[in-house]
C-alpha cells in the first residue's frame, strides 16, 4: 500500500506517528468538536465500506474491545494517507489518537509503537483545549492513567 503513496501522503502519515505534532495542533482544536469529526470522516469513508460516524462512536464509547480500537487506528492510518486538505488530515490524525487514548484508558493497552509517555505532552493539550466535553474526556482519561500516582 505504502508503494503507492505520494511523497506528501507519506509525509502525512509519518506525521501521524510524530510526538511532534506542532504543526498541526491547530487543526486538530479547529476541527476538535464531535459533529465536524463526524462530519469530516463521513466525506472521508464515502465509497469505503466504512462508517464516519461509527468510526468516531467506537472511540468513544468504553465499551469498545481493543481490537476494534486498533483497526479503527488503522484505519485512521489509511485516512490520512488520503486525506484532502488540512482539515481531513486533522481528523485522521484526531481519530489515531482517540483511538489509542482509548485503549490506554478503558483496556490499559498501549496500540501504538511509541512510548504513550512521548504523547502526554499532546495529550495534556488536547484534554484541555478541545472544544467537544466527550472527545477532550478521552484525553483527560488518557492522560490520568499516564500519570503516576501521587501519595
Amino acid at each position: 500500500m505504502l508503494d503507492h503513496c505520494s511523497d506528501r501522503q507519506l509525509k502525512e502519515l509519518l506525521a501521524l506517528a510524530s510526538t511532534d505534532v506542532k504543526a498541526t495542533r491547530d487543526w486538530l482544536l479547529e476541527i476538535g468538536d464531535f459533529q465536524r469529526m463526524e462530519q469530516l470522516l463521513t466525506e472521508m469513508c464515502a465509497g469505503a465500506g466504512q462508517s464516519g460516524s461509527a468510526l468516531l462512536r467506537a472511540v468513544c464509547s468504553v465499551n469498545t474491545p481493543v481490537e476494534t480500537l486498533v483497526e479503527v487506528k488503522s484505519v485512521a492510518k489509511r485516512l490520512a494517507v488520503a486525506a484532502e486538505g488540512p482539515a481531513q488530515n486533522a481528523a485522521a490524525t484526531l481519530l489515531y489518537h482517540l483511538a489509542v487514548a482509548s485503549a490506554l484508558t478503558h483496556h490499559a493497552r498501549n496500540t501504538s509503537s511509541k512510548d504513550p509517555a512521548d504523547r502526554l505532552p499532546l495529550y495534556k493539550d488536547l484534554a484541555a483545549e478541545l472544544s467537544d466535553d466527550e472527545l477532550a474526556a478521552i484525553f483527560e482519561d488518557a492522560v490520568a492513567s499516564l500519570s503516576p500516582a501521587r501519595p
